[in-house]
């Protein structure tokens, strides 16, 4: 999962990439949607194949995949080009990250689950943390495309190994998947429903940090590898988070995540007060903080409340309402820039962090700790 994420994660580049080669605004944001719409539908329905097939073939499928996206976006020199090479990037996407987090979550106690996630999390986040910082590098001294052949190269060489270390994994799985009830999914969903309808903000905000907010940095001033800086800072307090899972857990996932929520609103709106480099930093490490707080335990609750047979379902399930905040996020917030300011860009995504609190009151009655 580490050296997966380590090569996946040079996506952050992207944006920077594109505004290298002239992207405006809304080319900006068509470039994070284009590649989230798979994830609007995909994830579900690859969950819900996953729990009645081998999702371990279906997960290498999904490295492969991403891994030759990579290499393609090498070779482009336009920025319609890295729009197109979005599409199968995110088909990619959108099976490798519903696949893994079921294959990790159906091999942990029931009870060890979210802490379990939140170790899972710091594998990847620290592929995430590390491959942007060395990303930027190589994109400084030789080029976006170099930086592109390494990651796509990195990925591919995952793959060969993932074959070997899942092998089997097979019939693991669906002895475990006969071992268990299963629960009708649109019971499931009911259950569910409030966990899964906050992601829609998040998704939302959590797009315009990874797939604008670089780009912005880049036009504001800064260089690539300060960029990157800024990026592995997110990802660094995302992995701190994600060691403390298990006590956030005990806390309560719903206070967890309103917590968390309220922080980023705040730190949306100091952005475009805090224009310095340094500044910048501690708003992203803020960020990444709040992130590392809502992930784990949002797909924690899940697994935890899901049958291992509906496991792949309930989580594709949460991938792909993610997957809709996450397409809207970039195409809404280059919109808003292009016809209006970048300053009220963060103001609307403060408001957007705002509303999930909101859900999250309403969800009281739901029962959610």
């Amino acid at each position: 999962m580490f050296f997966a994420s380590l090569g996946l994660s040079y996506v952050f580049l992207i944006p920077a990439f594109a505004e290298g080669l002239g992207a405006s605004y809304l080319e900006l944001g068509l470039i994070g949607t284009v590649r989230s719409v798979p994830y609007m539908f995909l994830p579900v329905i690859v969950g819900y194949i996953g729990d009645r097939f081998d999702r371990s073939r279906l997960y290498l499928s999904s490295i492969f995949a991403t891994g030759v996206g990579m290499l393609v976006l090498a070779a482009m020199r336009t920025v319609e080009g890295i729009i197109l090479v979005q599409v199968f990037l995110g088909i990619g996407f959108s099976l490798f990250w519903p696949l893994s987090e079921a294959l990790v979550s159906e091999t942990a106690p029931l009870h060890r689950r979210t802490s379990i996630m939140g170790t899972y999390g710091v594998a990847w986040a620290t592929g995430f943390l590390i491959g942007p910082l060395f990303g930027g590098l190589i994109a400084d001294g030789v080029g976006f495309q170099a930086a592109f052949l390494v990651a796509g190269t990195i990925v591919l060489i995952t793959a060969a190994v993932a074959v070997a270390a899942i092998h089997g994994s097979r019939k693991r799985d669906q002895s475990r998947a006969d071992k268990h009830s299963t629960r009708p999914e649109w019971a499931l969903v009911s259950r569910l429903l409030p966990m899964l309808v906050v992601q829609i903000p998040y998704g939302i905000v959590f797009a315009f940090i990874v797939s604008i907010f670089p780009g912005y940095a880049v036009q504001s001033g800064l260089t690539t590898f300060e960029v990157g800086v800024l990026v592995s800072g997110f990802t660094f307090a995302r992995i701190v988070m994600f060691t403390l899972s298990g006590r956030f857990e005990r806390f309560g996932e719903r206070k967890s995540a309103t917590f968390a929520f309220m922080a980023m609103a705040l730190v949306l709106l100091l952005i475009p007060i805090d224009r310095s480099f340094v500044a910048l930093l501690a708003d992203m490490c803020v960020l990444g903080l709040c992130v590392g707080i809502i992930y784990p335990q949002t797909v924690g609750y899940i697994s935890k409340h899901s049958p291992s047979a509906n496991l792949g379902f309930a989580v594709g399930l949460y991938e792909t309402i993610f997957g809709i905040g996450f397409a809207i996020g970039p195409l809404a917030s280059g919109l808003i820039a292009e016809a209006t300011t970048l300053n009220f860009v963060y103001g609307f995504l403060a408001g957007i962090a705002l509303s999930a609190i909101g859900l999250l009151a309403f969800s009281k009655a739901s029962h959610i700790k």
